[in-house]
């Protein structure tokens, strides 16, 4: 009886190893699926947010263009005219001998950026008059 008692213990503890090696297994599924539904949920509702948010972006985007359009419509020109006294002359009218006309083609090429002539030369004679 001892080796028919030991083959029943045997027994009985091979088949609570297998039904707890099957149960892990299965409770491991099981979580797995239930972390799955889990996440499904979670996206769904970012999806669902994100939508929305988009719809309120789009719906304003809307209002705008709208209201764009209306102020455009809306927009009138208007001139304004003023007068302008002008107290002093912008001409005065005196003359420059050969050398200032020289200084200031010079002055003006140098700005322009083109080749700058070469010196005038010594004056030939002395001017007639001041400058008026």
């Amino acid at each position: 009886m001892t080796l028919g008692l030991s083959h029943v213990v045997l027994a009985g503890a091979l088949t609570a190893s297998a039904a707890g090696i099957g149960g892990f297994f299965y409770g491991t599924s099981v979580g797995a699926a239930q972390e799955q539904a889990a996440q499904k949920r979670a996206d769904d509702a970012a999806r669902a947010e994100r939508d929305r948010l988009q719809g309120q972006i789009d719906a304003s985007t809307e209002r705008s263009q709208a209201a764009e359009y209306a102020r455009q419509t809306n927009v009138r020109e208007i001139y304004h005219e003023s007068q302008k006294v002008i107290e002093r002359p912008v001409y005065r009218n005196f003359c420059v001998d050969a050398d200032g006309v020289g200084l200031l083609d010079r002055a003006a090429s140098i700005a322009n950026g083109e080749s700058v002539p070469g010196p005038a030369g010594t004056a030939t004679g002395a001017a007639e008059g001041p400058a008026q």
